[in-house]
C-alpha cells in the first residue's frame, strides 16, 4: 500500500526510484552520501527526488509515513543466498 505511488512506473524506474528512496531514508535526504551510495551524481539524485516528491507529496515528511516506506521497501528487498 505505502509503494502503491510507484505501481503505475516502468519497471525499471520503478526500481531506480525504490533505491533512491531507501537511500534518501537512509542519508536524511543527505544527496552527496545517496549519489555515492548508488553511484550517481548528485543532480541526478535531486531529479530522483524531485519524482518522488511528486508521487508521494507529504508523506515524504511524516516520520510514520517515512518508516512504513523503509519498511516497505526494505521488505520487497531480495536477500542474498
Amino acid at each position: 500500500r505505502r509503494l502503491a505511488p510507484l505501481a503505475g512506473l516502468p519497471a525499471n524506474q520503478r526500481e531506480k526510484l525504490e533505491e533512491t528512496l531507501l537511500a534518501w531514508l537512509r542519508h536524511w535526504g543527505q544527496r552527496a552520501p545517496i549519489a555515492d551510495e548508488l553511484g550517481i551524481h548528485a543532480q541526478t539524485v535531486g531529479y530522483r527526488v524531485l519524482q518522488l516528491r511528486e508521487l508521494f507529496g507529504e508523506d515524504l515528511r511524516d516520520p510514520k509515513a517515512r518508516f512504513e516506506l523503509e519498511i516497505a521497501l526494505r521488505s520487497d528487498r531480495k536477500v542474498p543466498a
